[in-house]
């Protein structure tokens, strides 16, 4: 199997206040310094019994958006839309580089809002990072799988 690298040099992230929305979005890659969905394993303790000793089993995983951004106050900064949206569900789409936009993932989670302010005079710039709970498993569209040639007809 090749080696495959996932490298965002041109990533989009868009950020809306419905799944309709994603449409024409806020598109917030410009500010953002990283964007990850993170999966939290869920394991389920299964007491001791007389007969075996406790033991866990698997559940469904947890999932988050966990990001990063320089603060942008602006109507479409992400951290006003943060901030106006802090509890809130809404919607998300990342793609690593528009040059393969079929390759993405999109969910839906609970907004936090990141912070405000930074560091007194040294020049450096205010940033924010938030996780934003998954409200379900984020969807990332199935690896689209190229036709095999059709053999070639031998003639005799």
């Amino acid at each position: 199997m090749a080696r495959t690298v996932m490298i965002f040099n041109n990533p989009t992230l868009k950020v809306a206040d419905t799944e309709l929305g994603l449409a024409t979005g806020t598109a917030v890659e410009c500010q953002v310094t990283s964007a990850r969905v993170t999966v939290a394993p869920v394991y389920n303790e299964i007491p001791a019994t007389g007969c075996s000793g406790a033991s866990q089993s698997p559940g469904l995983s947890g999932y988050a958006l966990d990001l990063a951004w320089l603060d942008d106050w602006t109507v479409d900064g992400l951290s006003q839309f943060a901030w106006q949206n802090d509890g809130k569900e809404v919607w998300f789409e990342l793609t690593p580089d528009t040059a393969v936009a079929a390759q993405k993932i999109t969910g839906h989670a609970y907004a936090s809002a990141g912070g405000y302010g930074g560091t007194f005079g040294d020049g450096s710039a205010a940033v924010s990072t938030a996780t934003w709970p998954c409200v379900e498993k984020p969807v990332v569209p199935a690896p689209v799988v190229a036709a095999a040639e059709a053999p070639v007809a031998e003639t005799v």
